[in-house]
Protein backbone atom coordinates (compact mmCIF):
# COMPACT_ATOMS: atom_id res chain seq x y z
CA UNK A 1 0.00 0.00 0.00
CA UNK A 2 1.37 3.26 -1.04
CA UNK A 3 2.15 6.32 1.60
CA UNK A 4 -0.32 8.37 0.58
CA UNK A 5 -2.96 5.12 1.24
CA UNK A 6 -2.01 4.50 4.42
CA UNK A 7 -1.93 7.79 5.57
CA UNK A 8 -5.71 7.63 3.97
CA UNK A 9 -6.26 4.32 5.62
CA UNK A 10 -5.66 6.42 9.14
CA UNK A 11 -7.12 9.70 8.73
CA UNK A 12 -10.11 8.44 5.77
CA UNK A 13 -10.22 11.39 4.00
CA UNK A 14 -10.29 13.96 6.70
CA UNK A 15 -6.62 14.94 6.69
CA UNK A 16 -8.08 17.42 3.86
CA UNK A 17 -9.69 19.26 6.48
CA UNK A 18 -7.89 19.50 9.44
CA UNK A 19 -7.82 23.71 8.21
CA UNK A 20 -11.15 23.78 9.78
CA UNK A 21 -10.36 22.14 13.05
CA UNK A 22 -9.34 23.75 16.32
CA UNK A 23 -6.22 22.76 17.67
CA UNK A 24 -6.11 22.75 21.88
CA UNK A 25 -2.25 23.09 23.14
CA UNK A 26 -0.91 23.63 26.62
CA UNK A 27 -4.37 22.51 28.46
CA UNK A 28 -4.39 22.09 32.10
CA UNK A 29 -7.17 19.78 32.26
CA UNK A 30 -9.03 17.75 29.34
CA UNK A 31 -12.45 16.41 29.35
CA UNK A 32 -13.08 13.27 28.08
CA UNK A 33 -16.43 12.54 27.58
CA UNK A 34 -16.54 14.38 24.34
CA UNK A 35 -17.18 13.87 20.57
CA UNK A 36 -14.09 13.02 18.55
CA UNK A 37 -12.51 15.53 16.90
CA UNK A 38 -13.51 15.47 13.23
CA UNK A 39 -10.04 15.48 11.91
CA UNK A 40 -9.26 11.93 14.03
CA UNK A 41 -12.56 10.29 13.43
CA UNK A 42 -13.41 7.59 11.41
CA UNK A 43 -14.78 7.37 8.20
CA UNK A 44 -18.22 6.28 8.85
CA UNK A 45 -18.53 8.57 11.40
CA UNK A 46 -19.35 11.09 7.98
CA UNK A 47 -21.98 9.04 6.84
CA UNK A 48 -24.75 11.47 8.17
CA UNK A 49 -25.59 13.52 5.26
CA UNK A 50 -25.14 16.36 7.52
CA UNK A 51 -21.80 16.29 6.80
CA UNK A 52 -21.98 16.39 2.88
CA UNK A 53 -20.64 20.29 2.83
CA UNK A 54 -17.88 19.36 5.12
CA UNK A 55 -16.85 17.07 3.20
CA UNK A 56 -16.81 19.19 0.03
CA UNK A 57 -15.06 21.89 1.69
CA UNK A 58 -12.47 19.44 3.07
CA UNK A 59 -11.97 18.44 -0.72
CA UNK A 60 -11.22 22.28 -2.21
CA UNK A 61 -8.82 22.72 0.89
CA UNK A 62 -7.19 19.83 -0.28
CA UNK A 63 -7.35 20.91 -3.96
CA UNK A 64 -5.90 24.16 -2.76
CA UNK A 65 -2.53 22.18 -1.27
CA UNK A 66 -2.40 20.47 -4.54
CA UNK A 67 -2.83 22.54 -6.97
CA UNK A 68 0.40 24.48 -6.11
CA UNK A 69 2.35 21.40 -5.11
CA UNK A 70 2.57 20.41 -8.36
CA UNK A 71 2.16 23.60 -10.48
CA UNK A 72 5.47 24.59 -9.08
CA UNK A 73 7.56 21.96 -9.29
CA UNK A 74 6.32 21.52 -12.72
CA UNK A 75 8.06 25.07 -13.55
CA UNK A 76 11.36 23.71 -11.83
CA UNK A 77 11.51 20.76 -14.55
CA UNK A 78 10.49 22.76 -17.73
CA UNK A 79 13.12 26.00 -17.82
CA UNK A 80 10.22 28.63 -16.26
CA UNK A 81 12.59 28.58 -13.08
CA UNK A 82 16.12 27.05 -11.82
CA UNK A 83 17.22 25.90 -9.23
CA UNK A 84 18.16 29.23 -7.42
CA UNK A 85 21.49 30.29 -6.09
CA UNK A 86 19.84 31.23 -2.69
CA UNK A 87 18.07 28.08 -2.55
CA UNK A 88 21.55 25.89 -2.85
CA UNK A 89 21.33 26.06 0.76
CA UNK A 90 18.30 23.64 1.25
CA UNK A 91 16.08 21.19 -0.79
CA UNK A 92 18.35 19.56 -3.31
CA UNK A 93 15.57 17.82 -4.81
CA UNK A 94 14.91 21.19 -6.37
CA UNK A 95 18.33 20.65 -8.48
CA UNK A 96 17.30 17.12 -9.48
CA UNK A 97 14.70 18.75 -10.95
CA UNK A 98 16.72 21.90 -12.70
CA UNK A 99 18.96 19.22 -14.10
CA UNK A 100 16.09 16.33 -15.07
CA UNK A 101 17.79 13.72 -13.62
CA UNK A 102 15.16 12.60 -10.87
CA UNK A 103 15.91 10.43 -8.02
CA UNK A 104 13.28 7.62 -7.10
CA UNK A 105 13.44 8.89 -3.43
CA UNK A 106 13.28 12.50 -4.33
CA UNK A 107 10.87 13.57 -1.50
CA UNK A 108 9.26 16.91 -3.32
CA UNK A 109 7.61 14.99 -6.05
CA UNK A 110 6.52 12.04 -3.34
CA UNK A 111 4.93 15.23 -1.49
CA UNK A 112 3.18 16.74 -4.11
CA UNK A 113 2.21 13.20 -5.57
CA UNK A 114 0.87 12.40 -2.00
CA UNK A 115 -1.14 15.96 -1.86
CA UNK A 116 -2.45 14.77 -5.15
CA UNK A 117 -3.66 11.28 -4.39
CA UNK A 118 -5.07 12.45 -1.20
CA UNK A 119 -7.43 14.99 -3.42
CA UNK A 120 -8.36 12.11 -5.79
CA UNK A 121 -8.70 9.80 -3.27
CA UNK A 122 -11.55 12.49 -1.89
CA UNK A 123 -13.58 12.91 -4.41
CA UNK A 124 -13.73 9.31 -5.25
CA UNK A 125 -14.80 8.65 -1.80
CA UNK A 126 -17.41 11.03 -1.67
CA UNK A 127 -18.88 9.73 -4.96
CA UNK A 128 -18.77 6.18 -3.27
CA UNK A 129 -20.96 7.64 -0.36
CA UNK A 130 -23.80 9.11 -3.06
CA UNK A 131 -23.56 6.28 -5.13
CA UNK A 132 -23.59 3.83 -1.97
CA UNK A 133 -25.33 4.03 1.23
CA UNK A 134 -23.02 6.28 2.62
CA UNK A 135 -25.53 8.86 2.45
CA UNK A 136 -29.31 9.63 2.17
CA UNK A 137 -29.20 13.45 0.32
CA UNK A 138 -33.05 12.92 0.66
CA UNK A 139 -33.07 13.24 4.66
CA UNK A 140 -33.85 17.11 5.30
CA UNK A 141 -31.07 16.98 7.45
CA UNK A 142 -28.74 17.03 4.36
CA UNK A 143 -26.76 19.80 3.94
CA UNK A 144 -25.83 19.66 0.20
CA UNK A 145 -28.53 18.44 -2.65
CA UNK A 146 -27.63 14.95 -4.46
CA UNK A 147 -26.74 17.18 -7.52
CA UNK A 148 -24.42 19.60 -5.39
CA UNK A 149 -22.60 15.97 -4.03
CA UNK A 150 -22.18 14.53 -7.24
CA UNK A 151 -20.63 17.66 -8.75
CA UNK A 152 -18.26 18.24 -6.73
CA UNK A 153 -17.18 14.67 -6.58
CA UNK A 154 -17.07 15.08 -9.78
CA UNK A 155 -15.55 17.81 -10.87
CA UNK A 156 -12.49 17.54 -8.14
CA UNK A 157 -12.03 13.50 -9.22
CA UNK A 158 -11.73 14.71 -13.40
CA UNK A 159 -9.46 17.34 -11.87
CA UNK A 160 -6.92 14.73 -10.47
CA UNK A 161 -6.60 12.66 -13.28
CA UNK A 162 -6.07 16.20 -15.37
CA UNK A 163 -3.04 16.50 -13.20
CA UNK A 164 -1.88 12.37 -13.12
CA UNK A 165 -2.55 13.12 -17.24
CA UNK A 166 -0.44 15.89 -17.22
CA UNK A 167 2.30 16.63 -15.38
CA UNK A 168 3.51 12.71 -13.89
CA UNK A 169 5.65 9.70 -15.40
CA UNK A 170 6.88 6.41 -15.28
CA UNK A 171 9.99 6.23 -12.99
CA UNK A 172 11.53 3.72 -15.88
CA UNK A 173 10.78 5.65 -18.51
CA UNK A 174 11.05 10.11 -17.57
CA UNK A 175 9.74 10.12 -21.47
CA UNK A 176 6.05 8.86 -20.56
CA UNK A 177 3.16 10.14 -19.12
CA UNK A 178 1.16 8.62 -16.64
CA UNK A 179 0.40 7.55 -13.17
CA UNK A 180 -1.44 4.82 -10.56
CA UNK A 181 -4.50 4.99 -8.64
CA UNK A 182 -5.05 3.61 -5.81
CA UNK A 183 -2.61 0.09 -6.13
CA UNK A 184 -3.45 0.16 -10.05
CA UNK A 185 -1.08 -1.15 -12.82
CA UNK A 186 0.65 2.09 -14.61
CA UNK A 187 -2.06 4.28 -16.21
CA UNK A 188 -0.87 6.13 -19.37
CA UNK A 189 -2.00 9.48 -19.88
CA UNK A 190 -4.79 9.17 -22.48
CA UNK A 191 -6.56 6.53 -20.58
CA UNK A 192 -6.45 9.09 -17.68
CA UNK A 193 -7.40 12.01 -19.71
CA UNK A 194 -10.19 9.71 -20.53
CA UNK A 195 -11.10 9.28 -17.42
CA UNK A 196 -10.95 13.27 -16.63
CA UNK A 197 -13.00 13.80 -19.84
CA UNK A 198 -15.80 11.21 -18.54
CA UNK A 199 -16.12 13.09 -14.89
CA UNK A 200 -16.22 16.35 -16.57
CA UNK A 201 -18.89 15.30 -18.39
CA UNK A 202 -20.79 13.97 -15.66
CA UNK A 203 -20.23 17.32 -13.75
CA UNK A 204 -21.44 19.31 -16.60
CA UNK A 205 -25.02 17.44 -16.41
CA UNK A 206 -25.13 17.74 -12.96
CA UNK A 207 -24.42 22.31 -13.43
CA UNK A 208 -26.98 21.78 -16.35
CA UNK A 209 -29.35 20.49 -13.27
CA UNK A 210 -28.16 23.11 -10.66
CA UNK A 211 -28.61 26.23 -14.08
CA UNK A 212 -25.40 27.29 -12.82
CA UNK A 213 -24.14 28.71 -15.85
CA UNK A 214 -20.57 30.15 -14.36
CA UNK A 215 -19.73 26.50 -13.60
CA UNK A 216 -20.83 25.19 -16.60
CA UNK A 217 -18.20 27.36 -18.59
CA UNK A 218 -15.94 26.83 -15.84
CA UNK A 219 -15.92 23.04 -16.44
CA UNK A 220 -15.82 23.25 -20.21
CA UNK A 221 -13.22 25.30 -20.01
CA UNK A 222 -11.23 23.18 -18.08
CA UNK A 223 -12.54 20.02 -20.01
CA UNK A 224 -11.28 21.98 -23.29
CA UNK A 225 -7.55 22.60 -22.25
CA UNK A 226 -7.01 19.08 -21.25
CA UNK A 227 -8.28 18.30 -24.09
CA UNK A 228 -6.30 20.07 -26.30
CA UNK A 229 -3.22 18.48 -24.28
CA UNK A 230 -4.70 15.32 -25.08
CA UNK A 231 -4.78 15.86 -28.71
CA UNK A 232 -1.93 17.41 -28.75
CA UNK A 233 0.72 15.04 -27.52
CA UNK A 234 2.96 12.80 -28.82
CA UNK A 235 1.89 9.59 -27.01
CA UNK A 236 3.41 5.80 -27.29
CA UNK A 237 0.08 4.36 -26.75
CA UNK A 238 -2.91 4.42 -29.28
CA UNK A 239 -5.32 4.08 -25.66
CA UNK A 240 -7.52 6.36 -24.32
CA UNK A 241 -8.44 10.12 -25.12
CA UNK A 242 -5.82 11.81 -27.93
CA UNK A 243 -5.51 12.81 -31.48
CA UNK A 244 -8.05 14.19 -33.72
CA UNK A 245 -10.86 12.91 -31.67
CA UNK A 246 -10.03 14.98 -28.71
CA UNK A 247 -9.34 18.26 -30.36
CA UNK A 248 -12.20 18.47 -31.87
CA UNK A 249 -13.87 18.13 -28.31
CA UNK A 250 -11.75 20.61 -27.25
CA UNK A 251 -13.06 22.91 -29.63
CA UNK A 252 -16.40 22.14 -28.90
CA UNK A 253 -15.99 22.84 -25.13
CA UNK A 254 -13.85 26.02 -25.88
CA UNK A 255 -16.72 27.60 -27.48
CA UNK A 256 -19.08 27.10 -24.88
CA UNK A 257 -15.99 27.97 -22.32
CA UNK A 258 -15.36 31.00 -19.82
CA UNK A 259 -16.56 34.59 -21.04
CA UNK A 260 -14.50 37.89 -20.84
CA UNK A 261 -13.53 38.94 -17.01
CA UNK A 262 -14.25 35.39 -15.48
CA UNK A 263 -12.18 33.05 -14.04
CA UNK A 264 -12.09 29.37 -11.73
CA UNK A 265 -9.66 30.07 -8.63
CA UNK A 266 -7.76 27.80 -6.48
CA UNK A 267 -8.49 30.14 -2.92
CA UNK A 268 -6.07 30.31 -0.45
CA UNK A 269 -5.72 31.63 2.96
CA UNK A 270 -3.98 31.53 5.97
CA UNK A 271 -4.46 28.09 7.08
CA UNK A 272 -4.11 26.81 3.15
CA UNK A 273 -1.06 29.18 1.79
CA UNK A 274 0.26 29.53 -1.82
CA UNK A 275 2.69 27.64 -2.45
CA UNK A 276 4.32 29.28 -5.05
CA UNK A 277 5.31 31.64 -1.68
CA UNK A 278 7.50 29.03 0.10
CA UNK A 279 9.00 27.20 -3.08
CA UNK A 280 9.51 29.77 -5.81
CA UNK A 281 8.92 33.21 -4.02
CA UNK A 282 9.10 35.13 -0.87
CA UNK A 283 9.13 33.11 1.76
CA UNK A 284 11.78 30.73 0.34
CA UNK A 285 13.38 30.74 -3.19
CA UNK A 286 14.18 27.70 -4.19
CA UNK A 287 13.22 28.34 -7.96
CA UNK A 288 14.32 31.61 -9.41
CA UNK A 289 12.95 32.71 -12.55
CA UNK A 290 15.30 31.44 -15.31
CA UNK A 291 17.91 34.07 -16.86
CA UNK A 292 19.24 31.44 -19.68
CA UNK A 293 22.78 32.28 -18.27
CA UNK A 294 25.25 29.23 -17.05
CA UNK A 295 26.88 30.84 -14.53
CA UNK A 296 23.69 31.42 -12.56
CA UNK A 297 23.09 27.19 -12.60
CA UNK A 298 23.53 26.21 -8.62
CA UNK A 299 25.93 23.74 -8.77
CA UNK A 300 24.73 20.88 -6.14
CA UNK A 301 24.59 17.43 -7.51
CA UNK A 302 23.17 16.61 -10.22
CA UNK A 303 24.32 19.88 -11.59
CA UNK A 304 22.20 21.19 -13.83
CA UNK A 305 24.65 23.40 -16.26
CA UNK A 306 25.43 19.61 -17.13
CA UNK A 307 22.05 19.03 -18.40
CA UNK A 308 21.11 22.36 -20.07
CA UNK A 309 21.26 23.18 -23.81
CA UNK A 310 23.61 27.17 -23.21
CA UNK A 311 23.86 29.14 -25.80
CA UNK A 312 27.23 28.14 -27.06
CA UNK A 313 28.55 30.94 -30.15
CA UNK A 314 30.68 27.79 -31.98
CA UNK A 315 26.98 25.62 -32.24
CA UNK A 316 24.28 27.99 -31.66
CA UNK A 317 22.47 25.50 -29.11
CA UNK A 318 19.23 26.67 -27.53
CA UNK A 319 19.59 29.64 -24.99
CA UNK A 320 17.30 28.79 -22.17
CA UNK A 321 13.81 30.99 -22.64
CA UNK A 322 14.27 34.10 -19.59
CA UNK A 323 11.43 36.41 -18.46
CA UNK A 324 13.80 38.67 -18.03
CA UNK A 325 15.01 39.37 -20.87
CA UNK A 326 11.49 40.11 -22.22
CA UNK A 327 11.13 42.28 -19.65
CA UNK A 328 13.67 44.37 -20.02
CA UNK A 329 13.44 44.80 -23.47
CA UNK A 330 9.58 45.45 -22.65
CA UNK A 331 8.66 47.05 -19.06
CA UNK A 332 4.98 46.88 -20.04
CA UNK A 333 5.12 43.19 -19.74
CA UNK A 334 5.30 43.07 -16.04
CA UNK A 335 2.21 43.22 -15.57
CA UNK A 336 1.63 39.54 -16.89
CA UNK A 337 5.34 38.80 -16.16
CA UNK A 338 5.49 40.29 -12.35
CA UNK A 339 9.32 39.77 -11.33
CA UNK A 340 10.81 40.84 -7.95
CA UNK A 341 14.67 41.35 -6.89
CA UNK A 342 16.43 38.93 -5.01
CA UNK A 343 19.54 39.52 -2.95
CA UNK A 344 22.36 38.04 -1.39
CA UNK A 345 20.03 36.47 1.56
CA UNK A 346 17.38 35.35 -0.82
CA UNK A 347 14.70 38.26 0.01
CA UNK A 348 12.87 40.85 -1.87
CA UNK A 349 14.38 44.14 -1.99
CA UNK A 350 11.63 47.18 -2.73
CA UNK A 351 8.39 44.75 -3.19
CA UNK A 352 7.44 43.41 -6.21
CA UNK A 353 7.68 44.91 -9.52
CA UNK A 354 3.65 44.04 -10.56
CA UNK A 355 0.71 42.61 -8.76
CA UNK A 356 -2.49 40.57 -8.51
CA UNK A 357 -5.22 42.81 -7.77
CA UNK A 358 -5.45 42.13 -4.03
CA UNK A 359 -1.38 42.99 -3.28
CA UNK A 360 -1.44 46.50 -5.36
CA UNK A 361 0.44 49.40 -3.28
CA UNK A 362 3.68 47.42 -2.97
CA UNK A 363 6.31 48.42 -5.17
CA UNK A 364 9.74 49.38 -6.51
CA UNK A 365 9.39 52.53 -4.05
CA UNK A 366 12.82 54.68 -5.47
CA UNK A 367 14.07 52.62 -8.35
CA UNK A 368 12.11 51.27 -11.58
CA UNK A 369 12.81 47.80 -13.13
CA UNK A 370 15.07 49.65 -15.95
CA UNK A 371 17.03 50.54 -13.00
CA UNK A 372 17.47 46.97 -11.58
CA UNK A 373 17.70 45.62 -14.89
CA UNK A 374 20.87 47.68 -15.67
CA UNK A 375 22.55 47.15 -12.24
CA UNK A 376 22.19 43.80 -12.46
CA UNK A 377 24.51 40.98 -13.92
CA UNK A 378 24.18 37.68 -14.12
CA UNK A 379 27.35 36.45 -12.68
CA UNK A 380 25.95 34.67 -9.55
CA UNK A 381 27.43 37.73 -7.51
CA UNK A 382 25.42 40.32 -5.73
CA UNK A 383 24.98 43.75 -7.33
CA UNK A 384 24.32 47.26 -5.66
CA UNK A 385 21.32 48.59 -6.93
CA UNK A 386 20.73 52.31 -7.34
CA UNK A 387 19.04 54.96 -4.75
CA UNK A 388 20.65 52.93 -1.83
CA UNK A 389 17.89 50.32 -2.62
CA UNK A 390 20.06 47.27 -1.45
CA UNK A 391 21.80 44.59 -3.81
CA UNK A 392 20.29 41.84 -6.38
CA UNK A 393 21.70 38.38 -7.53
CA UNK A 394 18.59 37.19 -9.45
CA UNK A 395 14.92 37.32 -10.19
CA UNK A 396 12.21 35.90 -8.58
CA UNK A 397 8.51 35.49 -9.09
CA UNK A 398 6.32 38.04 -7.87
CA UNK A 399 2.95 37.12 -9.04
CA UNK A 400 1.80 34.78 -6.12
CA UNK A 401 1.98 35.84 -2.50
CA UNK A 402 1.02 33.53 0.68
CA UNK A 403 -2.63 34.21 0.20
CA UNK A 404 -2.64 34.91 -2.94
CA UNK A 405 -6.04 33.27 -5.24
CA UNK A 406 -4.91 31.34 -8.07
CA UNK A 407 -6.67 30.52 -11.49
CA UNK A 408 -6.65 26.49 -11.92
CA UNK A 409 -7.83 28.23 -15.88
CA UNK A 410 -8.74 32.24 -16.30
CA UNK A 411 -10.31 33.55 -19.46
CA UNK A 412 -7.11 34.42 -20.41
CA UNK A 413 -5.88 31.06 -20.88
CA UNK A 414 -9.39 29.97 -22.68
CA UNK A 415 -8.92 32.67 -25.06
CA UNK A 416 -5.48 31.50 -25.81
CA UNK A 417 -6.98 28.18 -26.44
CA UNK A 418 -9.38 28.68 -28.53
CA UNK A 419 -6.86 30.77 -30.53
CA UNK A 420 -4.53 28.02 -30.75
CA UNK A 421 -7.53 25.48 -32.59
CA UNK A 422 -8.65 28.15 -34.70
CA UNK A 423 -4.46 27.87 -36.12
CA UNK A 424 -5.31 24.29 -35.94
CA UNK A 425 -8.15 24.20 -38.39
CA UNK A 426 -11.10 23.91 -35.44
CA UNK A 427 -13.99 26.38 -34.84
CA UNK A 428 -13.82 27.42 -31.23
CA UNK A 429 -15.79 30.34 -31.51
CA UNK A 430 -16.95 33.61 -33.34
CA UNK A 431 -13.88 35.41 -33.05
CA UNK A 432 -10.70 35.26 -34.97
CA UNK A 433 -7.30 33.92 -33.90
CA UNK A 434 -6.05 36.62 -33.90
CA UNK A 435 -9.22 38.79 -32.35
CA UNK A 436 -8.66 36.95 -29.54
CA UNK A 437 -5.37 37.04 -28.91
CA UNK A 438 -4.99 40.80 -29.03
CA UNK A 439 -8.27 40.79 -26.31
CA UNK A 440 -5.93 38.95 -24.16
CA UNK A 441 -2.66 41.33 -24.45
CA UNK A 442 -5.24 44.11 -24.45
CA UNK A 443 -5.93 43.18 -20.76
CA UNK A 444 -2.47 43.54 -19.83
CA UNK A 445 -2.37 46.96 -21.00
CA UNK A 446 -0.39 45.83 -24.28
CA UNK A 447 -0.36 46.91 -28.14
CA UNK A 448 -2.06 44.84 -30.62
CA UNK A 449 -0.28 41.90 -33.09
CA UNK A 450 -1.28 42.26 -37.39
CA UNK A 451 -0.26 39.04 -37.50
CA UNK A 452 -0.29 35.02 -34.93
CA UNK A 453 0.47 31.84 -35.90
CA UNK A 454 1.24 29.11 -33.69
CA UNK A 455 4.65 29.85 -32.84
CA UNK A 456 3.62 33.35 -31.97
CA UNK A 457 0.54 31.62 -30.05
CA UNK A 458 3.44 29.80 -28.13
CA UNK A 459 5.23 33.26 -27.15
CA UNK A 460 1.58 34.61 -25.91
CA UNK A 461 1.11 31.45 -24.09
CA UNK A 462 4.73 30.78 -22.05
CA UNK A 463 4.16 34.93 -21.33
CA UNK A 464 0.77 35.07 -20.34
CA UNK A 465 0.67 31.69 -18.64
CA UNK A 466 4.00 32.66 -16.52
CA UNK A 467 3.84 30.70 -13.17
CA UNK A 468 0.89 28.13 -13.17
CA UNK A 469 2.84 25.36 -14.51
CA UNK A 470 2.32 25.66 -18.21
CA UNK A 471 5.49 25.43 -20.11
CA UNK A 472 5.77 22.00 -18.93
CA UNK A 473 3.16 20.60 -20.94
CA UNK A 474 4.13 23.12 -23.93
CA UNK A 475 7.45 22.08 -24.31
CA UNK A 476 6.37 18.89 -24.46
CA UNK A 477 3.51 19.07 -27.24
CA UNK A 478 4.87 22.25 -28.99
CA UNK A 479 8.06 22.16 -31.50
CA UNK A 480 8.40 25.84 -31.20
CA UNK A 481 9.03 25.24 -27.96
CA UNK A 482 12.18 23.73 -27.45
CA UNK A 483 13.06 21.21 -24.88
CA UNK A 484 15.71 22.50 -22.94
CA UNK A 485 17.58 20.02 -21.83
CA UNK A 486 20.10 17.67 -23.30
CA UNK A 487 18.71 14.18 -24.17
CA UNK A 488 20.85 12.49 -21.68
CA UNK A 489 23.24 13.27 -19.05
CA UNK A 490 26.00 10.41 -17.75
CA UNK A 491 23.50 8.12 -19.31
CA UNK A 492 20.95 8.67 -17.89
CA UNK A 493 18.01 10.33 -19.91
CA UNK A 494 16.43 13.85 -18.16
CA UNK A 495 12.56 13.96 -18.00
CA UNK A 496 10.11 15.49 -19.01
CA UNK A 497 7.18 14.73 -16.51
CA UNK A 498 8.15 14.31 -12.59
CA UNK A 499 8.57 10.59 -12.56
CA UNK A 500 6.51 8.55 -9.74
CA UNK A 501 8.61 8.19 -6.76
CA UNK A 502 9.39 4.96 -4.50
CA UNK A 503 6.78 5.97 -2.21
CA UNK A 504 3.74 5.36 -5.19
CA UNK A 505 5.37 2.27 -7.00
CA UNK A 506 7.15 0.32 -4.28
CA UNK A 507 4.39 -0.67 -2.34
CA UNK A 508 2.14 -1.37 -5.16
CA UNK A 509 1.99 -4.93 -6.17
CA UNK A 510 0.26 -4.30 -9.84
CA UNK A 511 3.26 -1.63 -10.52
Amino acid sequence: MSSYQTTLKRFTALSAVLALAVTFAACDTFVSNVDQPRDAAGSEQFNNPAEAEFLITGIQAQWAETHTGVTDLADGLSDEFRFGINGDATFPTFAQLDAGIIADDNNSITGSLADLQEYRYLADDLFRRVEGDGFDLSDPSASASEEEVRLAANLHGANARYYLATYFGHPDDPRRGGATIDTSAFIPSPVLYQQAEDKYAAALAQAEALENGLRQRQIQSARARAALYAGTHDFETSEGFQGQEALQAAADYASEGLQQGESWDVRYDLNTTNGYHFSAGVGRLQLAVQDGNANQLATRSPNPSQSYKVADEQTGELVARSHIETVANNPQELNRIPLTVINGGGSTVGGFGALPTNLQGIAFSDITFSDAYNAWSPDGEANELPAGAGEIIEWGQGKWEQRTNMPFISWQELFLIRAELELRGYDAGNESALELVNTVRSSYGLSDLSSIDLDRLAVERDRTLFATGSRLPDQRRMDVVEWHLKDQVNGQTTAQWLQLTRAETEPNPNF
